[in-house]
Parts: structure tokens; C-alpha cells; sequence
């Protein structure tokens, strides 16, 4: 598994949408952390406490400012298994396509459980996720909504639209839990690269993210 500060901002992020039906509109999730290990005293001013996942058929956009000053859109197309970031940082507009078979790496064993919770007004079921660390995501989904497939989890199979995320590593809890759901018209300009963004290599990146890696 990825490590945790990658997890926080990409795992929520870069979910390649693959719906069973059509769907259109904005979900926002709120997140939370427990437990930040001394190390990442550094980066926790950069957290963010919400995400938007913006949403039409095979299209999605997750929106993350990680602080004032640094802004994040992850745009995935599911029928091309296509990924573009775009980040906005100290007014440094750049994107970069990652590798998507590099995102796909791991192994993960899903048990479904008969747990059963309400958030916000859907009915929704338990799943836990492992990978060969023995690194734990609680997933929370619904049938009530479309489903998709995460391309951060490629071997697991679950049907359903994740209403919240609880991902525990090295002592870390990270939460995230959809606090709104909006149906809406969506303008297929919201997919695209945004004017005045500079394409850059990952390398590039990471330079830029003070040595983060992606």
C-alpha cells in the first residue's frame, strides 16, 4: 500500500468513475485524521478537510485544496482508464498524466460483512479491505447509487458507490465520509485541462511538492 500521506490525498482522489448507470453531480465528502505521527508535523497544515467528487457517466473530477495556497483537481475517464492532475501550487499552475498501471499496484482481499449503517439517508453495507501488509480500509458503500471502480483498489470487486472510507496504517486513522450529495447538470468543460496549466513530468512534480512522492 501506498504510504499514508499519499493515501490522504490520492486515494480519495483518484477514483476512476466506472458507474452501472447514469449519473450527474457533486458529492462532497469531509475528512478527518487521528493519530498524525510526529513526521508528517510538516505536511499537516496541507491536509485537507473536504474533497469534491464531481460526477457525469464515465467522468469524475475529485477537487482537494490541500491548503490556501495549493489546490488539487484529479480528472479520470473510466472507459480510457485515463488520469489527469492538475495542481495549483503558490500560483504554479501544472498537471501531469500518471502512470496508471504504477497507481494499480497491490494486492487486496475484500470480506464483506452483514454490518449495516445509514449515512446520510442511504442504507449502506460494510466491506473490509486488506492488503498483504496487513494495512486495513473500512468501506462503507451503497447499492442506492451507481457504482464504480476504484482504480487505487484494482482487485476489488465491490458493487456500490462509497458513502465513507476509515483507512488505519502505522497507528493512523484517516476518515472519509460523503456529507452531501447533489444531482446536477454537469458541463463536460469541467473535464477538461484548464486554461493556463503547464503539463510536467512527476519528477517535476515532486520537486515542486518539496520532495513528496507521488
Amino acid at each position: 500500500m501506498k504510504n499514508i500521506l499519499i493515501i490522504l490525498l490520492l486515494s480519495f482522489t483518484t477514483m476512476s468513475a466506472n458507474f452501472a448507470q447514469d449519473f450527474e453531480g457533486e458529492i462532497t465528502y469531509k475528512l478527518a485524521y487521528k493519530n498524525l505521527p510526529e513526521e508528517m508535523g510538516i505536511y499537516k497544515a496541507m491536509l485537507p478537510k473536504s474533497s469534491k467528487l464531481i460526477i457525469k457517466n464515465h467522468m469524475s473530477k475529485m477537487q482537494q485544496n490541500m491548503s490556501a495556497l495549493i489546490k488539487m483537481d484529479i480528472v479520470s475517464n473510466a472507459k480510457t482508464d485515463y488520469i489527469l492532475i492538475m495542481v495549483n501550487a503558490l500560483g504554479k499552475k501544472i498537471a501531469y498524466e500518471p502512470d496508471v498501471e504504477e497507481m494499480k499496484q497491490g494486492v487486496y482481499s475484500v470480506e464483506l460483512k452483514d454490518d449495516i449503517k445509514v449515512i446520510e439517508g442511504y442504507k449502506c453495507n460494510k466491506a473490509v479491505i486488506k492488503d498483504t501488509a496487513d494495512n486495513l480500509i473500512t468501506y462503507w458503500y451503497t447499492k442506492d447509487l451507481p457504482s464504480y471502480n476504484n482504480s487505487n483498489l484494482p482487485n476489488v470487486d465491490i458493487e456500490g458507490f462509497p458513502m465513507e472510507y476509515i483507512v488505519k496504517q502505522n497507528g493512523m486513522t484517516v476518515r472519509a465520509t460523503v456529507s452531501k450529495i447533489d444531482k446536477k447538470s454537469i458541463d463536460d468543460s469541467e473535464f477538461e485541462l484548464k486554461k493556463g496549466y503547464e503539463k510536467k513530468t512527476k519528477e517535476e512534480i515532486e520537486e515542486m511538492m518539496g520532495g513528496m512522492k507521488f
